[in-house]
Order: C-alpha cells, then sequence, then structure tokens
C-alpha cells in the first residue's frame, strides 16, 4: 500500500493535472450514493458499519469497519489489489461527480499539508517505547517543522513490555514502577484507563482469541521471591478475573493455538505452569530445565517449545496432551526461540557463544547453525527475511526464508549496520525490530542512539531515521491503517470517525484501474449532543503591508462563536504558517498578549500568499478549529 501510494504521485504534473496515464476516462460513476460499482470488468462493494457488528449504521466518534468486496464480472474474488481509501466530509446539497472525485484523488495523492482529508486510511504510525514514562507517535510520512513526531503518550511510569490488539485498537503496556496495565486507545493515542495491579508487571500477552490479556508479575518486595505468576485481565471489562501463582524469576507466556492452555515458563524452578483458560487454575507444573529463557508455540508441531540457558537446552510440550516430546541438548547460554511464518523451522539465538541456530519441530533437532556478532537477543521476522539484534554490536545479521526453512540450502548471513554504536543488553522484552506495513523494510529502534532507523531490505544501510528527541527507545511497533485483504478478494481496515454528516468514500485501485467516490453517511453520537463544539473565531489585526525578507509580526485575535467572549489562555497554540502552494512551511508558538490577542513574528522568504493555520487542543475545549487566515506578501 505505501509503494503504491508512493507510485502514484509520479503522476501529477507541476500544473497539478493527473498525467493521461492515470486517467481512464469512462471509469467514473456519476451516482455517488451506490454502495456497489462495476467499472471495467471489476466489482466493488462497499460497506461501512460499526464495529460492534450486527450491521449498525456507523456513529461519530466511534470505530467503524471500512469493508471493500472486489470481484471480477464471473464472481471470482480479486486477491492481491493494493486499493488506497480516503474519506473526505462534503457539503449535504453538493453531489460528488467524476471531475470532482477526480480532483480529490489528485488532491489527496499530492500531499500538501493544507488538503489533508477527514480520514486517511493509507498510512501507519510508529509507536516508540521510551525509557522516560512516555511513547512517541510518530507519522513517518508526513513531517512539519523538521520532525515527524505527532504527539506523545503520557505513562505514569516507563513502559517494559507491550501488546497490541489484532484489529490495532487497544495497547496494552506494563508499568513496573508504578505497579499498573496502562489501556491506550491507538485512534486517539490516549491512555483511555491504567488498571491498578498491586504487584509489579512483567510480560504482556493477548491470547490469540483476545478474550484476556495475561499479564506476568514479580511479587513485591516484602513478599517471598518464588510468589510470581500472571494476572489475567478481562479485555471487554477491563478487570482482573484471576491471580495465579507459578513461580519466580521473570516469566515467558505462550498459548496452545485453540485458547484451551496457557503455558508460563518461570525463571526460578526451571519450571513450565500449565493453566486451563476457561477455569483460570493451574492444572500442571512441567520440569523443563534449571532456568527457562525463553517459550514459543509450533503451529506444524502442535507443541511449545522452550530454551534453557542454564542447561544449554530445548524442551518440547504437546500443547495437546501436555507430555514431553523431546529435550535436546544444544549449549548453555540459549536465549530466545522464535518461529517463523509456517510454524515448522524456528531460530534459536544464543547470546553467550555468538551463534544462531534454526530449529526444525518436526523433526525435533537442530538443522543447522551459524556465528554471529556479539551476543544475539532478539529475533524478530518480516515475510522474506529474520532480523538478529545483538547486545554487542550495532549491526543486524539477516537470514532468508530460504536458509531457515530449507535444511539443504547452506546457512548464510548479510547484515547491514543499524546505527552508530553498539545496541547494548535489551532494557524491554518487546521487539525491537519490526517490518513497516506494506512493504519490505523494517524499523529499528536503537536505544543508544536515540533514533529508530528504516531499513529497506537489500539495502546496503538504513534510508533515514526519525529522531527520538534525546530518549532511549526501548522497543518499537507500527499500528497499520492500511486496508488488508482478510479474504481472497476482501479487503478491511478498523478507523475512528470524524464528525456527523455526509462523506465521500474515495476509492481507487491502480491495477486493475479503478476510481470512484462512495456516498457514506455517519449518525450523530447521542452522547455527544449536549456537548457539541462551537467554532473559535479568528480575526487578522492588520499592521499594514507585508515585505518579504522582512520580519513582521503577525497579530490576530480568537473568540468563540457561540458567546463571543475572548480565548485566552491557550498556552499550546502553534502557528502554522505556508507559503502557497507549500514550498515553504514556520512553525512556532504563539505569545499571548491579552484579551485573546495573540502574535508571532515571521520572515517571508519570497513575495506570494500564505496561509496561517492555528492549532490548539480545541477538542479537548470542546471548540471547533478556526478557518485558516491568509495574507500575501510583496516584493
Amino acid at each position: 500500500m505505501m509503494l503504491m501510494i508512493k507510485k502514484l504521485k509520479h503522476c501529477l504534473k507541476p500544473a497539478g493535472q493527473l498525467a493521461s496515464v492515470c486517467v481512464l476516462y469512462g471509469l467514473f460513476s456519476t451516482a455517488a450514493e451506490a454502495v456497489k460499482v462495476e467499472q471495467n470488468g471489476i466489482n466493488v462493494q462497499f460497506s461501512l458499519e460499526s464495529l460492534t457488528g450486527s450491521g449498525e449504521k456507523p456513529i461519530a466518534d466511534t470505530d467503524a469497519v471500512f469493508r471493500f468486496d472486489i470481484s471480477d464480472n464471473f464472481g471470482a474474488p480479486v486477491a492481491g489489489a493494493y486499493p488506497a481509501v480516503w474519506m473526505q466530509r462534503r457539503a449535504e446539497s453538493v453531489p460528488t461527480d467524476k471531475n470532482a472525485c477526480q480532483n480529490m484523488l489528485k488532491t489527496f495523492i499530492g500531499g500538501s499539508v493544507m488538503s489533508q482529508p477527514t480520514l486517511n486510511l493509507n498510512v501507519y504510525y510508529v509507536l516508540v517505547m521510551n525509557d522516560d514514562a512516555s511513547i512517541s507517535v510518530v507519522d513517518p510520512l508526513f513531517g512539519f517543522g523538521g520532525t515527524n513526531l505527532l504527539g506523545m503518550i503520557a505513562l505514569s511510569s516507563p513502559g517494559y513490555d507491550w501488546s497490541l490488539s489484532e484489529q490495532q485498537q487497544r495497547l496494552f503496556v506494563s508499568l513496573p514502577q508504578s505497579q499498573k496495565l496502562a489501556v491506550v486507545d491507538t485512534a486517539s493515542f490516549k491512555v483511555i484507563r491504567e488498571i491498578e495491579l498491586g504487584v509489579e508487571p512483567g510480560r504482556v500477552i493477548l491470547q490469540p482469541d483476545e478474550h484476556y490479556v495475561w499479564v506476568a508479575y514479580n511479587p513485591v518486595a516484602d513478599e517471598q521471591p518464588d510468589k510470581g505468576g500472571v494476572i489475567v485481565i478481562d479485555v471487554l471489562a477491563g478487570r482482573q478475573v484471576a491471580k495465579i501463582q507459578t513461580g519466580g524469576g521473570k516469566h515467558q507466556i505462550s498459548f496452545s493455538a485453540d485458547n484451551r492452555y496457557a503455558f508460563i515458563a518461570n525463571e526460578q524452578g526451571g519450571g513450565v505452569s500449565v493453566i486451563d483458560v476457561d477455569k483460570l487454575k493451574k492444572v500442571e507444573d512441567i520440569a523443563s530445565g534449571k532456568r527457562p529463557a525463553s517459550i514459543a508455540y509450533s503451529s506444524a508441531a502442535d507443541a511449545v517449545y522452550i530454551t534453557d540457558s542454564e542447561t544449554g537446552s530445548i524442551v518440547g510440550i504437546n500443547a495437546s496432551t501436555l507430555k514431553v516430546n523431546s529435550r535436546t541438548q544444544v549449549a548453555p547460554g540459549l536465549g530466545q526461540i522464535r518461529f517463523a511464518p509456517g510454524g515448522r523451522f524456528a531460530v534459536v539465538v544464543n547470546p553467550l557463544n555468538d551463534k544462531v541456530y534454526i530449529w526444525d519441530a518436526l523433526n525435533d533437532r537442530i538443522v543447522k547453525s551459524a556465528k554471529v556478532e556479539k551476543g544475539p537477543d532478539q529475533v524478530s521476522f518480516t515475510d522474506t527475511l529474520a532480523h538478529i539484534r545483538h547486545q554487542g554490536s550495532e549491526t543486524v545479521f539477516m537470514l532468508s526464508m530460504d536458509v531457515i526453512t530449507d535444511p539443504s540450502v547452506a546457512m548464510q548471513v548479510v547484515d547491514f549496520p543499524a546505527g552508530q554504536s553498539a545496541f547494548g543488553i535489551a532494557s524491554s522484552p518487546a521487539d525491537g525490530i519490526v517490518q513497516t506495513p506494506g512493504e519490505n523494510a523494517v524499523l529499528v529502534a536503537h536505544p543508544v542512539d536515540r533514533q529508530v532507523y528504516y531499513y529497506k531490505e537489500g539495502m546496503a544501510a538504513p534510508m533515514g531515521s526519525f529522531k527520538n528527541f534525546n530518549r532511549r527507545a526501548r522497543a518499537v511497533l507500527a499500528v497499520d491503517r492500511t486496508l488488508q485483504e482478510t479474504v481472497a478478494g476482501r479487503y478491511e481496515t478498523v478507523a475512528r470517525l470524524a464528525d456527523a454528516g455526509s462523506y465521500d468514500v474515495v476509492f481507487f485501485m491502480e491495477s486493475p484501474r479503478l476510481l470512484h467516490c462512495f456516498a457514506a453517511s455517519v449518525l450523530p453520537n447521542k452522547k455527544q449532543l449536549n456537548l457539541q463544539p462551537y467554532p473559535v473565531l479568528a480575526q487578522r489585526l492588520s499592521t499594514g503591508s507585508v515585505k518579504k525578507g522582512k520580519t513582521t509580526t503577525l497579530r490576530f485575535r480568537l473568540s468563540d462563536a457561540k458567546l463571543g467572549t475572548p480565548l485566552t489562555g491557550l498556552s499550546d497554540l502553534q502557528v502554522l504558517t505556508v507559503l502557497a502552494p507549500g514550498i515553504w512551511q514556520d512553525r512556532q508558538g504563539a505569545l499571548e498578549l491579552g484579551e485573546g490577542i495573540y502574535s508571532i513574528e515571521l520572515t517571508p522568504p519570497r513575495a506570494g500568499a500564505y496561509y496561517v493555520s492555528l492549532n490548539a487542543s480545541w477538542k479537548n475545549k470542546n471548540l471547533l478549529p478556526p478557518w485558516n487566515l491568509m495574507f500575501r506578501a510583496t516584493a
């Protein structure tokens, strides 16, 4: 999806018109109200409904499912398409004809800072867990003022581990110092609650059906060290339903595919505790070694595998019968085990002897190994590669899927430098390397460099990076807003709707080529009817002509449209000034002068029309943002 959107930008001529190769006349429907359209032998059916299901109509400020079913004229699903979708508010009485639809597409592909759609379903956001009780929210595709930072999520203490729901609407973050579990809404990027646990939480894992989130915990200082275990949280209710003691030390968690059993590997005691998920009771303790380090489930073998750092063994336990299948001696120091797509072959790291191993779960044996850099400690997968992070090096090693899944292929590794310094010992078990949505590329969180690097597979080095503003990055993840093919020919995503009203849903496919603007209606949110926001009125106070290259003071008065009273105390008021058509911009905080009057100092670089956007936390103040101001600088 990201590649397709970037590629589309070449279709824009300097004059702002779509190049002829990007336009197929006759592919535009004038019936914007249709929920199904047929063009060029392709059928697209669109539906928009509440995330709660049951065909409920979409409601303002709630989550909704955007669904597109794409098929040919014979009814066969069109798989592997990459549709792009935007949602834009429109006037009730203005129909959307083919020219208006085409112009919206041109505008949205252009990506102008002044022409953003109401909702963009072609983007992803990067979340960075920091060491200072915050999570950075980064837009990797759009930035202004020299930064891609969208905002910060404040936590009551530094995060340790996190788990993102499948539909990517909720993020659960463990907070050991404050003994809480934070629940983050990824639509608003705000903490909606912090659940009191009374113990220090560690790992956080959502079970496969996402009914419960499991939180490993360590006892507080005055309790016995062997009384650790897991706390079980009901996801929908947002409350604790069980606290189960399993053993001491750090804990690793895995599940059977049918959600019947949870497996808890206890660092102290050398065992794995098995919990019946329906009964929320421990049913068995299985000896697996002396110091379990990692646990992972193999779908191909229907078994969980536990690595032991002290004995150097890998133990397999049948996930249905709970019987030990195998005990294989490898080498002391074993660390993380992680299965590649398909669930048969796993990559196992050993930070003590600087080796990586390939484990075959169907035959319970190591099939190959290789020496790598100092202290390999984390494994993550993309669609085509495994990436291996090292404690004692900045180098990331990569293994192709052929190397991992074909025992006859020799063990070959390639690498790239991810930064300037060694990564160091990870301060979080969460992934430090993740795939970017829709691309063969990864994001690499580097705590020492205080950067997040972007690396595209096949390149010799990262193509770029995002600054983390002097914060050490503990982990990184990507929240994907793009359409996903859930079954052949069906493309879906979940997004938070804006205000009630009429909208155009702009749907575009490059191959097969199709463009259509579907009509959609969003109903008012009854809970918000009594809290309807009212607009802010912005008035520029004239101070004479503005000359290019000369510093001028821009003053403006802000008042509310409901009462006409001046708006004071806007400490977060930011002013974005853009030279049309977006070739220069300036962002700065406004100075409050009193009685609703604010000002900035500005030096226009050239003659032309300038647009001024006033940004603050309007929604938190139950206000609607003001219209953009405009002034012209002369030579």
